[in-house]
Protein backbone atom coordinates (compact mmCIF):
# COMPACT_ATOMS: atom_id res chain seq x y z
CA UNK A 1 0.00 0.00 0.00
CA UNK A 2 1.26 3.36 -1.05
CA UNK A 3 1.74 6.27 1.43
CA UNK A 4 -1.07 8.39 -0.25
CA UNK A 5 -3.23 5.04 0.11
CA UNK A 6 -2.79 5.31 3.80
CA UNK A 7 -3.13 8.30 4.49
CA UNK A 8 -6.07 8.74 2.48
CA UNK A 9 -7.76 5.10 4.56
CA UNK A 10 -6.08 7.21 7.80
CA UNK A 11 -8.42 10.05 7.02
CA UNK A 12 -11.55 8.47 5.47
CA UNK A 13 -14.93 9.90 6.61
CA UNK A 14 -16.86 6.79 6.85
CA UNK A 15 -18.42 5.55 9.93
CA UNK A 16 -16.63 8.07 12.26
CA UNK A 17 -18.09 10.18 15.05
CA UNK A 18 -18.47 14.47 14.95
CA UNK A 19 -16.27 16.19 17.24
CA UNK A 20 -18.97 18.24 17.94
CA UNK A 21 -22.44 15.99 17.44
CA UNK A 22 -23.76 16.92 20.94
CA UNK A 23 -24.39 20.45 20.29
CA UNK A 24 -26.95 22.30 18.74
CA UNK A 25 -26.91 25.63 17.36
CA UNK A 26 -29.35 28.50 15.98
CA UNK A 27 -27.90 30.42 13.87
CA UNK A 28 -29.73 34.28 12.97
CA UNK A 29 -27.57 36.06 10.96
CA UNK A 30 -29.86 37.44 7.94
CA UNK A 31 -27.61 38.66 5.27
CA UNK A 32 -24.79 38.54 7.43
CA UNK A 33 -22.42 35.75 6.00
CA UNK A 34 -19.66 35.78 8.38
CA UNK A 35 -22.40 34.33 10.55
CA UNK A 36 -23.28 31.63 8.09
CA UNK A 37 -19.37 31.02 7.60
CA UNK A 38 -19.19 30.52 11.67
CA UNK A 39 -22.62 27.94 11.71
CA UNK A 40 -20.93 26.45 8.19
CA UNK A 41 -17.73 25.80 10.13
CA UNK A 42 -19.88 23.78 13.09
CA UNK A 43 -21.95 22.47 11.17
CA UNK A 44 -18.90 20.62 9.44
CA UNK A 45 -17.70 19.57 12.91
CA UNK A 46 -20.61 18.02 13.38
CA UNK A 47 -23.27 20.31 15.29
CA UNK A 48 -26.63 20.33 14.49
CA UNK A 49 -27.29 23.83 13.23
CA UNK A 50 -30.75 25.36 12.56
CA UNK A 51 -30.56 28.42 9.85
CA UNK A 52 -33.22 30.52 11.08
CA UNK A 53 -34.35 32.99 8.39
CA UNK A 54 -37.21 35.98 9.02
CA UNK A 55 -37.23 36.48 5.20
CA UNK A 56 -35.73 35.11 1.90
CA UNK A 57 -33.29 38.29 1.28
CA UNK A 58 -30.35 36.37 1.95
CA UNK A 59 -31.10 33.51 -0.54
CA UNK A 60 -31.47 36.35 -3.44
CA UNK A 61 -27.70 37.51 -3.15
CA UNK A 62 -25.35 35.47 -5.86
CA UNK A 63 -23.11 36.91 -8.99
CA UNK A 64 -25.61 37.97 -11.92
CA UNK A 65 -28.46 36.53 -9.97
CA UNK A 66 -27.31 32.54 -10.45
CA UNK A 67 -29.95 30.55 -8.54
CA UNK A 68 -29.86 26.90 -8.12
CA UNK A 69 -33.26 25.57 -6.60
CA UNK A 70 -34.68 29.10 -5.98
CA UNK A 71 -30.69 29.86 -4.22
CA UNK A 72 -28.38 32.35 -4.90
CA UNK A 73 -24.99 30.62 -4.93
CA UNK A 74 -23.84 32.10 -1.46
CA UNK A 75 -26.74 31.02 0.20
CA UNK A 76 -26.36 27.49 -1.00
CA UNK A 77 -22.67 26.92 -0.11
CA UNK A 78 -23.27 28.00 3.55
CA UNK A 79 -26.29 25.46 3.84
CA UNK A 80 -24.14 23.14 4.30
CA UNK A 81 -25.72 20.48 7.30
CA UNK A 82 -27.75 22.84 8.13
CA UNK A 83 -31.75 22.79 9.05
CA UNK A 84 -33.33 25.68 7.45
CA UNK A 85 -36.24 26.66 9.18
CA UNK A 86 -38.61 29.93 9.55
CA UNK A 87 -38.68 31.84 12.49
CA UNK A 88 -41.99 31.54 14.33
CA UNK A 89 -42.86 30.82 18.26
CA UNK A 90 -41.73 26.93 18.39
CA UNK A 91 -38.54 28.13 16.47
CA UNK A 92 -38.45 30.54 19.62
CA UNK A 93 -38.28 27.90 21.94
CA UNK A 94 -36.01 25.59 20.44
CA UNK A 95 -33.87 28.43 19.85
CA UNK A 96 -33.68 29.16 23.98
CA UNK A 97 -32.35 26.46 24.58
CA UNK A 98 -29.42 26.01 22.19
CA UNK A 99 -25.71 25.67 23.18
CA UNK A 100 -24.78 28.34 20.98
CA UNK A 101 -26.61 31.32 19.39
CA UNK A 102 -24.99 32.74 16.37
CA UNK A 103 -26.11 36.68 16.30
CA UNK A 104 -25.45 38.11 12.84
CA UNK A 105 -28.71 40.58 12.93
CA UNK A 106 -27.87 44.30 13.73
CA UNK A 107 -27.23 45.05 17.79
CA UNK A 108 -30.00 45.11 19.96
CA UNK A 109 -32.45 43.19 17.41
CA UNK A 110 -32.74 39.79 18.37
CA UNK A 111 -33.11 41.66 22.04
CA UNK A 112 -36.31 43.49 21.05
CA UNK A 113 -37.74 39.83 19.68
CA UNK A 114 -36.92 38.49 23.02
CA UNK A 115 -34.08 36.10 22.28
CA UNK A 116 -30.79 38.34 22.59
CA UNK A 117 -28.16 37.67 25.07
CA UNK A 118 -30.09 38.98 28.13
CA UNK A 119 -33.01 36.70 27.94
CA UNK A 120 -31.73 33.79 26.85
CA UNK A 121 -28.91 33.58 29.29
CA UNK A 122 -31.62 33.78 32.24
CA UNK A 123 -33.22 31.00 30.94
CA UNK A 124 -29.85 29.20 29.84
CA UNK A 125 -27.25 29.90 31.84
CA UNK A 126 -24.94 27.66 29.78
CA UNK A 127 -25.29 29.26 25.97
CA UNK A 128 -22.81 30.64 23.90
CA UNK A 129 -23.59 33.68 22.88
CA UNK A 130 -21.78 34.66 19.60
CA UNK A 131 -22.34 38.07 17.68
CA UNK A 132 -21.44 38.93 14.74
CA UNK A 133 -21.31 42.84 14.04
CA UNK A 134 -19.47 45.22 12.32
CA UNK A 135 -18.07 47.54 15.11
CA UNK A 136 -18.84 44.77 18.34
CA UNK A 137 -22.08 45.24 20.08
CA UNK A 138 -20.24 47.77 23.00
CA UNK A 139 -18.67 51.68 22.76
CA UNK A 140 -19.97 54.39 20.75
CA UNK A 141 -19.33 53.49 17.08
CA UNK A 142 -21.31 49.92 17.09
CA UNK A 143 -24.08 52.26 18.69
CA UNK A 144 -23.81 54.86 15.66
CA UNK A 145 -23.18 51.70 13.33
CA UNK A 146 -25.82 49.68 15.33
CA UNK A 147 -28.30 50.10 12.09
CA UNK A 148 -25.90 49.84 9.07
CA UNK A 149 -26.13 46.27 8.03
CA UNK A 150 -23.02 44.34 8.13
CA UNK A 151 -21.43 43.17 4.74
CA UNK A 152 -17.88 42.06 3.48
CA UNK A 153 -17.68 45.45 1.89
CA UNK A 154 -18.20 48.02 4.17
CA UNK A 155 -15.99 46.23 6.92
CA UNK A 156 -13.23 46.36 4.41
CA UNK A 157 -13.71 49.94 4.34
CA UNK A 158 -14.19 50.64 7.93
CA UNK A 159 -11.07 48.81 8.11
CA UNK A 160 -8.91 50.67 5.37
CA UNK A 161 -7.76 47.79 3.84
CA UNK A 162 -8.43 48.57 0.19
CA UNK A 163 -6.40 51.76 0.82
CA UNK A 164 -2.80 49.89 0.91
CA UNK A 165 -4.11 47.65 -1.93
CA UNK A 166 -3.44 48.78 -5.56
CA UNK A 167 -0.49 49.17 -8.24
CA UNK A 168 2.33 50.87 -7.79
CA UNK A 169 2.84 51.90 -11.18
CA UNK A 170 -0.15 53.76 -11.80
CA UNK A 171 -0.54 57.22 -11.28
CA UNK A 172 -3.18 58.72 -8.58
CA UNK A 173 -4.98 59.41 -11.57
CA UNK A 174 -5.95 55.47 -12.37
CA UNK A 175 -4.84 54.35 -8.78
CA UNK A 176 -7.81 53.63 -6.67
CA UNK A 177 -8.67 51.48 -3.72
CA UNK A 178 -9.39 47.59 -4.63
CA UNK A 179 -11.27 45.16 -2.45
CA UNK A 180 -9.22 42.46 -0.96
CA UNK A 181 -10.74 39.21 -2.57
CA UNK A 182 -14.00 37.35 -1.69
CA UNK A 183 -15.26 38.26 1.60
CA UNK A 184 -11.89 38.60 3.34
CA UNK A 185 -13.40 40.57 6.28
CA UNK A 186 -16.48 38.33 6.76
CA UNK A 187 -14.38 34.86 6.38
CA UNK A 188 -11.89 36.39 9.01
CA UNK A 189 -15.27 37.34 11.01
CA UNK A 190 -16.76 33.51 10.41
CA UNK A 191 -13.68 31.84 11.10
CA UNK A 192 -13.02 33.84 14.49
CA UNK A 193 -16.56 33.27 15.56
CA UNK A 194 -16.21 29.44 15.14
CA UNK A 195 -13.37 29.39 16.98
CA UNK A 196 -14.39 31.49 19.87
CA UNK A 197 -17.56 29.44 19.83
CA UNK A 198 -15.47 26.12 20.63
CA UNK A 199 -13.07 27.59 22.69
CA UNK A 200 -16.55 28.63 24.94
CA UNK A 201 -17.48 25.47 24.69
CA UNK A 202 -14.33 24.27 26.38
CA UNK A 203 -14.33 26.55 29.47
CA UNK A 204 -18.13 25.38 29.67
CA UNK A 205 -16.90 22.02 30.26
CA UNK A 206 -14.86 23.42 33.45
CA UNK A 207 -17.07 25.96 34.77
CA UNK A 208 -20.37 25.12 33.78
CA UNK A 209 -21.16 28.94 32.66
CA UNK A 210 -21.73 30.08 29.34
CA UNK A 211 -20.32 33.55 28.01
CA UNK A 212 -21.01 36.32 25.48
CA UNK A 213 -18.52 36.40 22.32
CA UNK A 214 -18.56 39.46 20.77
CA UNK A 215 -16.51 39.73 17.58
CA UNK A 216 -16.51 42.48 15.22
CA UNK A 217 -15.42 42.20 11.62
CA UNK A 218 -13.59 45.32 11.81
CA UNK A 219 -11.14 43.70 14.25
CA UNK A 220 -11.33 40.43 12.25
CA UNK A 221 -9.91 41.92 9.36
CA UNK A 222 -7.29 43.98 10.97
CA UNK A 223 -5.38 40.88 12.31
CA UNK A 224 -4.42 40.23 9.10
CA UNK A 225 -2.88 43.16 7.95
CA UNK A 226 -1.35 44.36 11.47
CA UNK A 227 2.10 44.84 9.12
CA UNK A 228 1.11 47.50 7.28
CA UNK A 229 0.00 49.37 10.65
CA UNK A 230 2.98 48.77 12.48
CA UNK A 231 5.08 49.54 9.87
CA UNK A 232 3.50 52.73 9.65
CA UNK A 233 4.79 53.48 13.13
CA UNK A 234 7.84 52.28 12.40
CA UNK A 235 8.29 55.05 9.25
CA UNK A 236 6.12 57.52 10.86
CA UNK A 237 4.15 57.69 7.65
CA UNK A 238 1.27 55.44 6.23
CA UNK A 239 1.94 52.58 4.12
CA UNK A 240 0.65 53.55 0.19
CA UNK A 241 -0.33 51.53 -2.15
CA UNK A 242 2.44 49.41 -3.76
CA UNK A 243 1.44 45.98 -4.74
CA UNK A 244 4.41 43.82 -5.00
CA UNK A 245 6.97 46.42 -3.16
CA UNK A 246 6.75 45.16 0.18
CA UNK A 247 8.62 47.00 2.99
CA UNK A 248 9.19 43.71 4.88
CA UNK A 249 10.55 41.46 1.95
CA UNK A 250 11.58 41.53 -1.83
CA UNK A 251 11.08 40.60 -3.66
CA UNK A 252 7.72 38.81 -2.78
CA UNK A 253 4.82 39.01 -5.13
CA UNK A 254 3.21 37.79 -8.39
CA UNK A 255 5.38 38.33 -11.84
CA UNK A 256 4.48 38.11 -15.07
CA UNK A 257 6.77 35.61 -17.15
CA UNK A 258 6.99 35.08 -20.55
CA UNK A 259 3.99 32.68 -20.69
CA UNK A 260 2.23 33.06 -17.62
CA UNK A 261 2.19 34.51 -13.88
CA UNK A 262 4.04 33.03 -11.06
CA UNK A 263 4.77 33.70 -7.37
CA UNK A 264 8.56 34.86 -6.27
CA UNK A 265 9.73 35.67 -2.87
CA UNK A 266 12.92 35.77 -1.69
CA UNK A 267 13.22 35.51 2.07
CA UNK A 268 17.09 35.40 3.11
CA UNK A 269 19.58 37.08 1.49
CA UNK A 270 21.68 33.81 -0.33
CA UNK A 271 17.70 32.98 -1.77
CA UNK A 272 17.85 36.58 -3.45
CA UNK A 273 21.24 35.87 -4.70
CA UNK A 274 20.27 32.54 -6.18
CA UNK A 275 17.62 34.56 -7.93
CA UNK A 276 20.21 36.63 -9.83
CA UNK A 277 22.16 33.65 -10.77
CA UNK A 278 19.06 32.00 -12.25
CA UNK A 279 18.26 35.28 -14.32
CA UNK A 280 21.77 36.14 -15.08
CA UNK A 281 21.80 39.44 -13.81
CA UNK A 282 24.35 39.47 -11.30
CA UNK A 283 25.48 42.90 -12.37
CA UNK A 284 22.72 43.98 -9.34
CA UNK A 285 24.29 42.00 -6.36
CA UNK A 286 26.45 44.39 -5.06
CA UNK A 287 23.73 47.50 -4.90
CA UNK A 288 21.13 45.08 -3.78
CA UNK A 289 23.08 42.73 -1.38
CA UNK A 290 21.15 42.78 1.30
CA UNK A 291 17.32 42.75 3.15
CA UNK A 292 17.86 45.78 4.10
CA UNK A 293 19.00 47.08 0.78
CA UNK A 294 15.55 45.94 -0.66
CA UNK A 295 13.77 47.20 2.87
CA UNK A 296 12.82 51.01 2.34
CA UNK A 297 10.18 53.17 3.68
CA UNK A 298 10.42 54.49 -0.12
CA UNK A 299 8.41 52.39 -2.59
CA UNK A 300 10.20 54.82 -5.08
CA UNK A 301 13.77 53.38 -4.51
CA UNK A 302 12.49 49.80 -4.72
CA UNK A 303 11.08 50.58 -8.05
CA UNK A 304 14.05 50.37 -10.36
CA UNK A 305 14.87 46.87 -8.54
CA UNK A 306 11.47 45.94 -9.71
CA UNK A 307 12.10 47.47 -13.13
CA UNK A 308 14.97 45.20 -13.48
CA UNK A 309 13.21 42.26 -12.13
CA UNK A 310 10.00 42.49 -14.39
CA UNK A 311 12.11 42.83 -17.62
CA UNK A 312 13.98 40.01 -16.89
CA UNK A 313 11.65 37.47 -15.60
CA UNK A 314 9.35 37.96 -19.04
CA UNK A 315 12.21 36.34 -20.85
CA UNK A 316 11.64 32.93 -19.05
CA UNK A 317 8.77 29.94 -19.20
CA UNK A 318 6.58 29.40 -16.32
CA UNK A 319 8.64 25.88 -16.17
CA UNK A 320 11.76 27.04 -16.43
CA UNK A 321 12.15 29.10 -13.82
CA UNK A 322 10.38 26.76 -11.69
CA UNK A 323 12.75 23.87 -12.66
CA UNK A 324 15.96 26.48 -12.04
CA UNK A 325 14.37 27.49 -8.54
CA UNK A 326 13.92 23.86 -7.80
CA UNK A 327 17.64 22.61 -9.35
CA UNK A 328 18.77 25.43 -6.49
CA UNK A 329 16.87 24.35 -3.43
CA UNK A 330 18.29 20.34 -3.45
CA UNK A 331 20.84 19.85 -0.33
CA UNK A 332 19.27 20.01 2.89
CA UNK A 333 22.40 21.59 4.19
CA UNK A 334 24.57 23.32 1.78
CA UNK A 335 21.52 24.68 0.17
CA UNK A 336 20.64 27.12 3.20
CA UNK A 337 23.73 28.43 2.71
CA UNK A 338 23.61 28.87 -1.20
CA UNK A 339 19.90 29.82 -1.46
CA UNK A 340 17.15 29.05 -4.03
CA UNK A 341 14.16 31.54 -4.84
CA UNK A 342 10.88 30.40 -4.43
CA UNK A 343 9.03 29.97 -7.51
CA UNK A 344 5.60 28.60 -8.01
CA UNK A 345 3.12 28.64 -11.16
CA UNK A 346 0.33 30.94 -10.48
CA UNK A 347 -2.57 28.10 -11.47
CA UNK A 348 -6.10 29.45 -13.12
CA UNK A 349 -8.84 27.66 -11.87
CA UNK A 350 -9.91 25.81 -14.83
CA UNK A 351 -5.83 24.27 -14.44
CA UNK A 352 -6.88 23.26 -10.79
CA UNK A 353 -9.88 21.43 -12.02
CA UNK A 354 -7.98 19.17 -13.63
CA UNK A 355 -5.34 18.34 -11.14
CA UNK A 356 -5.74 15.27 -9.42
CA UNK A 357 -4.26 16.33 -6.05
CA UNK A 358 -7.68 18.18 -5.40
CA UNK A 359 -9.24 14.39 -5.69
CA UNK A 360 -6.97 12.45 -3.72
CA UNK A 361 -7.49 15.47 -0.96
CA UNK A 362 -11.42 14.85 -1.60
CA UNK A 363 -11.32 19.21 -2.29
CA UNK A 364 -14.62 19.50 -3.55
CA UNK A 365 -17.45 17.40 -3.47
CA UNK A 366 -20.38 17.07 -6.16
CA UNK A 367 -23.99 18.03 -5.73
CA UNK A 368 -26.36 16.89 -8.31
CA UNK A 369 -29.48 19.14 -7.69
CA UNK A 370 -31.73 18.44 -10.64
CA UNK A 371 -29.37 16.32 -12.50
CA UNK A 372 -27.18 19.15 -13.02
CA UNK A 373 -23.65 18.78 -11.46
CA UNK A 374 -22.25 21.28 -9.10
CA UNK A 375 -18.80 21.17 -7.23
CA UNK A 376 -18.61 22.72 -3.51
CA UNK A 377 -15.80 23.06 -1.97
CA UNK A 378 -15.33 20.31 0.58
CA UNK A 379 -14.30 21.18 4.55
CA UNK A 380 -10.51 22.11 4.48
CA UNK A 381 -9.42 20.01 7.80
CA UNK A 382 -8.40 16.30 7.64
CA UNK A 383 -9.11 14.31 10.63
CA UNK A 384 -8.26 11.11 11.20
CA UNK A 385 -10.83 10.22 14.05
CA UNK A 386 -13.41 12.78 14.47
CA UNK A 387 -13.39 14.10 10.76
CA UNK A 388 -15.61 17.18 9.60
CA UNK A 389 -17.49 16.95 6.55
CA UNK A 390 -20.30 17.81 4.44
CA UNK A 391 -23.37 15.47 4.25
CA UNK A 392 -26.05 17.68 2.75
CA UNK A 393 -26.84 21.00 1.15
CA UNK A 394 -30.15 22.86 1.19
CA UNK A 395 -31.32 20.15 3.79
CA UNK A 396 -30.65 17.85 1.08
CA UNK A 397 -28.62 14.78 1.71
CA UNK A 398 -25.95 14.08 -0.61
CA UNK A 399 -25.32 11.82 -2.64
CA UNK A 400 -21.94 9.50 -2.35
CA UNK A 401 -20.22 8.89 -5.59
Amino acid sequence: MSRDEILMKLFAEDNKPFALEDIKVAEIAGENFAGAIAGSLLAEFGAKVIRVDFDDEAKKISPYGAEVNGCGIPYLVESRNKELVKFDEKIKKEIMSCDVIIDGMKPGELDSLGIGYRQISERNPGVVYIAVSPYGHFTQKAREFANVPDSDLTAQAYNGYPSIIGNPYLTEKYSYPLKAGMWAAWAMAGINAAVGAMIALIERKKSGKGQFVDVATHDALAVIHAFPTIVGFLFDKPRTRYGTLDFILYPFGYYRVKDGYIALATPTDPDFRALLKIIKRWDLEPDWRYSLDRISDDPVKIKALDDELNKELQKYTVKELVAKARKKSKGKLIGRFLGAPVIVKLNKLQELLKDPHWKVRNSLISFNPDGKEILIPNTAVKMSETPPRIIKILGRELKKS
